[in-house]
């Protein structure tokens, strides 16, 4: 019987890993040229720019960890967008089973269940743009869980934590 805990195990951690970010490029853009970038956003009819200024700081922050120079707008060789989306109410796929049974007396037993739980999805998604062609070179979306937090310095590093993982295979300069 201890044989069968084991895979049940791994395959419940399974379901709890952590979500890698989708990430996209053209090959055929050459991105060793690039060594200036500008962080746009639209800060002003959003209600959650507090959220958006600390994506924007934490993207600027990563591009600058990896060699690149933030400028303004008109004297960047790449510019980079994001844009968050909020779901509410997101259903889960949980449930849970447990079954016993013997093929010589006939004892079984069964146990199941499914709850409808619900919590908020968010999603990230971060565009890195030609400016002369306007043009998406690279891309990365992300889509996780959003999490409760207690402290503006907490929201501020699960933003950072979110990008480090989203730009982890832009290119370094």
């Amino acid at each position: 019987m201890f044989r069968y805990i084991l895979p049940i195990v791994l395959i419940l951690f399974a379901g709890c890993s952590t979500k890698k970010a989708n990430i996209d490029y053209d090959p055929s853009f050459n991105m060793a040229t690039l060594s200036t970038f500008a962080v746009l956003y639209n800060d002003t009819d959003n209600q959650s720019a507090l959220n958006d200024e600390r994506i924007a700081e934490a993207i600027t922050h990563e591009m600058q960890t990896k060699g690149y120079i933030s400028v303004p707008e008109h004297e960047a060789d790449f510019q980079i967008t994001f844009h968050s989306l909020i779901r509410e109410d997101v259903p889960s796929n949980v449930g849970v089973g447990l079954g016993l049974g013997t093929f010589s007396s006939g004892l079984g037993l069964s146990l199941g269940t499914a709850r409808g739980f619900s919590s908020d999805e968010g999603t990230l998604l971060i565009n890195m743009v030609d400016p002369a062609t306007q043009k998406i070179f690279w891309y990365t979306k992300l889509t996780k869980k959003i999490e409760s937090f207690k402290t503006p310095q907490e929201r501020a590093k699960y933003f950072n934590e979110t990008v480090t993982a989203m730009l982890k295979e832009f290119p370094v300069k």
